[in-house]
C-alpha cells in the first residue's frame, strides 16, 4: 500500500498581529493547529530578538507550552540586500536553535506604486542582480546549517512560478528554493494560480494557502477554500510531485478587510479554525495525510 505524504498544516502568527505573540500561539493551538510560522511583528514590535542571549530558549519554551512546532520564520527584513550578511547569519543561527528548517522571504518589488506604476526593466535589472548576489551568499550560510531559504510570489523576481524558477536558476544554490502563494499570484498578476503553479511545483518546499476573490488587485482574501483559488487542482499538483512540506494559513480577512487584525480575537479564532477545517478536507481529497 502506498503511503500518503504527511502535510504540516500551520498557521502564521501574523494573523494576530494586534495581539501579543504568546496570545497568538495560544489561539493557534486552541483552534487545532500543531504547527506555526512566525517572524513578523506583534503589537508593533518584533516577536523575538535574534541576538539576545537566551532568546532561543525562551521562544522554544513558549512553543512547547502550547504544543506547537515551528515550520518557518518570515525573514524578508534581515535577508534583504541592504542588510549586512551578519543579520542573515544571526537569523539562521536562531532558526537552527529553535528547530526551524526554512526561512521564508519575499523577492524584489517591481512597482513604485501598485497596481498602476510598475518599475521599468532597466530599473529592475540592478535590483534583481543585487538580490541574486546576496542570496547566493545566504544560500552558502544556510547550507552549512542544514536550512533552506524560500522565496514566494510578490511581484518582481518572484511574480509567477516561471519567474521564480528563473530567479532560482540565477541564484544557483540548492539551499535557496521556492515557496508558493496562490493568492498573491492572483492578486498581483491577475492570472489563475492553478495554471501557473506547475512550473515551480517540483522546487516548492512550502505553500502559503492564501485565497483570493475577484479580479486583479481586488482586496478580497477569503478563508482558504471559499474564494476563487482552485486549491483542489493546486494540491493535486503538489501530490503529483510528492510534496511533504508545510501548508501555511497567512491571511483570511475577507473583502476590503472586513475581518482585519482589529477584529475581536474570537472572530479571528473562528476564521482560523474554519481555514484549518477547509484545508484539511481539501488536502485529504488530494491524497495527503494531515
Amino acid at each position: 500500500m502506498t503511503m500518503k505524504p504527511t502535510i504540516k498544516l500551520a498557521c502564521m502568527s501574523w494573523i494576530y498581529m494586534k495581539h501579543p505573540f504568546e496570545r497568538a500561539l495560544e489561539s493557534i493551538a486552541a483552534t487545532g493547529y500543531k504547527y506555526v510560522s512566525f517572524g513578523l511583528p506583534h503589537e508593533g514590535k518584533p516577536a523575538f530578538e535574534d541576538g539576545v542571549e537566551g532568546e532561543a530558549e525562551r521562544i522554544s519554551g513558549l512553543l512547547r507550552q502550547y504544543g506547537l512546532k515551528p515550520v518557518s520564520l518570515v525573514s524578508t527584513n534581515v535577508l534583504a540586500p541592504s542588510q549586512p550578511i551578519e543579520k542573515a547569519i544571526e537569523r539562521l543561527d536562531f532558526a537552527k536553535a529553535i528547530g526551524v528548517e526554512e526561512l521564508l522571504s519575499l523577492g524584489t518589488t517591481s512597482y513604485t506604486r501598485f497596481p498602476d506604476e510598475p518599475k521599468s526593466e532597466e530599473e529592475m535589472k540592478p535590483i534583481n542582480e543585487a538580490f541574486a548576489e546576496k542570496y547566493r551568499r545566504i544560500g552558502e550560510e544556510a547550507g552549512k546549517r542544514g536550512i533552506v531559504v524560500s522565496i514566494k510570489p510578490h511581484t518582481g523576481n518572484t511574480a509567477t512560478a516561471s519567474v521564480i524558477a528563473d530567479t532560482l536558476r540565477t541564484i544557483g544554490s540548492p539551499y535557496v528554493v521556492g515557496s508558493y502563494d496562490p493568492g498573491n499570484v492572483r492578486f498581483y498578476e491577475g492570472i489563475e494560480p492553478h495554471e501557473d503553479f506547475p512550473a515551480i511545483a517540483s522546487q516548492t518546499v512550502s505553500m502559503v494557502a492564501k485565497d483570493h476573490g475577484g479580479k486583479r488587485a481586488a482586496m478580497d482574501f477569503p478563508i482558504p477554500g471559499e474564494g476563487d483559488v482552485d486549491f483542489a487542482s493546486i494540491f493535486a499538483t503538489l501530490r503529483a510531485v510528492n510534496f511533504a512540506g508545510p501548508v501555511i494559513v497567512e491571511r483570511l480577512d475577507g473583502a476590503n478587510g472586513a475581518f482585519s487584525a482589529n477584529s475581536p480575537i474570537e472572530v479571528l479564532d473562528e476564521r482560523v479554525k474554519a481555514a484549518r477545517i477547509n484545508l484539511e478536507r481539501l488536502l485529504a481529497e488530494a491524497g495527503f495525510e494531515v
